[in-house]
């Protein structure tokens, strides 16, 4: 399972470079990294479907560091869409402000997130089988569903929280450069 993973990464990093290779307009570029990511998520669905976990430690990996490495990158390119689409185009105070709340609320969500994503970035472990192995997901926890995860069996009680991380971060560091090209 791990080359397989690791295969299907890659050559979704591949793809996805091509995006930025072939089109010139940003929102271009964004739609196809999204549809890359997305079409690349579908196929490890797919191979999810058919494939049989070993125990719950393969499956707890899986759910903490593969699918959330392809689930990110969903969100983090709806998060950049949804930014292209409503930047203001009044003038530089405008967007200023609106990069800065695009900043304020990436960091909101790791406020509201603490506890969790101390646990994630430390690589503590104790709690994996619980938060990742889907015979573990708590019935009485309502599921956090995102567009990508329509199948229940393709989904954990805390995989989405890992891509919201995965996303956060990397849109930070782009809403980050935006800020930078305000001030030069």
């Amino acid at each position: 399972m791990k080359e397989t993973c690791k295969l299907l990464y890659e050559e979704m990093l591949k793809e996805m470079n091509s995006c930025r290779l072939h089109h010139t307009n940003e929102k271009e570029q964004i739609e196809c990294s999204f549809r890359t990511c997305e079409m690349n998520w579908k196929k490890l669905q797919t191979y999810l479907h058919q494939y049989k976990f070993h125990d719950e430690i393969e499956e707890a990996w899986f759910f903490k560091a593969v699918k959330p490495q392809f689930t990110g990158l969903i969100e983090y390119y709806a998060l950049v869409y949804k930014a292209a689409l409503f930047l203001p185009e009044d003038g530089p105070k405008d967007i200023y402000r609106f990069w800065q709340n695009e900043l304020h609320l990436s960091r909101r969500f790791f406020a509201e997130h603490e506890s969790f994503y101390r646990y994630y970035k430390g690589g503590l472990t104790e709690m994996d089988t619980i938060y990742f192995v889907r015979a573990n997901n708590d019935p009485t926890t309502p599921a956090v569903t995102k567009a990508y995860d329509i199948a229940p069996e393709a989904s954990t009680t805390h995989d989405h929280l890992v891509a919201s991380i995965i996303a956060r971060e990397r849109y930070i560091e782009y809403v980050e450069v935006q800020l930078q090209r305000i001030h030069n």
